[in-house]
């Protein structure tokens, strides 16, 4: 089968062993794999970084079954072992210490096939469609920063980016009875198309009111801590900030700490997505089948397979994820 590899620090498309299943595992035809910002850096600059060897990136999965069912790939794999592992236990399995990771740890899905822990799997909901279905992994991240913090609606809730993740968190936060404002850069609103769907107002930060929401999350992060301190004036006294995306190694924060101690600011860290309680995945999948005209806007065929090095260098939308599409 054909996959792309970064092999001694190239990136190339090999001819490669067909995928195998382990205990536990399946194989599945990937059909979709979502073109995720954070690899593209690895994937153009390998050299740059200390990756696995041989690294097989795509962790935003979508295929077939065997049995010929279309699913989603939950990208954790935890060790799930309740017995032994707390964290496991309380469904807190994105901070399992022996977690693992498709498109990392284990081999991903820019490639024809892969092998998949049948725990992972997550047959598609009636309606939604296989290309929307990559922003599932996005989606949960989404999820989580709302779901697992210490913030509840209702309210006035600021979402600072309007990437996929942001856009995602603004709908995922209309659902459970927001009162939501979508923070961009100016210049950098989405399309009118994206923006009749989507249920938030959209603002930029010019004209953003310092002090005026209780509970703002940061869908943006990045190489500054921009965004963050964005996040950190929108908030009123006594409100909570979410921090949703990983920044940068080496990334501090320029904002005293006696500023937040005085504001009595909340600063929460909300990292990747859990399966406490149904699981932030499921509801990710809910969440895309009922808002199939924003996902439409947010994900965009990218081409095949061997389309991958193009996709990774065209520039488009921030808002919209690109998805190699697999033939049958």
């Amino acid at each position: 089968m054909r996959a792309w590899e970064v092999r001694a620090g190239a990136l190339g498309l090999h001819d490669d062993e067909a995928a195998r299943p382990g205990a536990g595992e399946v194989v599945l035809r990937v059909s979709h794999t979502g073109v995720c910002g954070s690899d593209t850096a690895k994937l153009l600059r390998p050299g740059d970084f200390a990756l696995p060897e041989p690294w097989r990136p795509g962790h935003e999965v979508v295929g077939t079954t065997p049995a010929g069912e279309a699913a989603a790939v939950d990208p954790l794999v935890p060790c799930a072992r309740p017995d032994r592992c707390d964290r496991c236990a309380a469904g807190d399995t994105h901070l399992c210490p022996d977690l693992r990771r498709l498109g990392w740890d284990l081999p991903g899905g820019f490639a024809e096939r892969v092998a998949v822990p049948a725990s992972a799997l997550h047959p598609l909901p009636r309606g939604v469609d296989p290309l929307h279905a990559v922003l599932a992994d996005p989606a949960a991240v989404a999820v989580h920063g709302l779901r697992c913090s210490p913030v509840g609606p209702p309210g006035r809730l600021a979402v600072v980016g309007a990437g996929p993740v942001g856009l995602l968190t603004a709908l995922y936060a209309h659902r459970l009875g927001w009162r939501t404002t979508v923070v961009h850069r100016d210049g950098r609103a989405p399309g009118p198309a994206l923006a009749a769907v989507l249920p938030a107002a959209l603002r930029p930060r010019s004209a953003a009111r310092e002090g005026a929401f209780d509970a703002v999350v940061d869908a943006a992060s990045g190489g500054d801590a921009a965004p963050l301190e964005t996040a950190i004036a929108l908030v009123r006294d006594g409100g909570t900030v979410v921090v949703q995306n990983a920044y940068a190694p080496g990334v501090a924060l320029p904002t005293p700490l006696r500023d937040l101690f005085r504001r009595s600011i909340r600063l929460v860290g909300s990292f990747s997505h859990c399966r406490r309680g149904p699981g932030d995945f499921p509801l990710a999948l809910s969440l895309l089948a009922d808002a199939p005209e924003a996902a439409r806007h947010l994900v965009t065929p990218a081409g095949p397979l061997d389309a991958l090095p193009t996709a990774l260098t065209r520039s488009g939308p921030r808002t919209t994820r690109q998805a190699l599409v697999l033939p049958e």
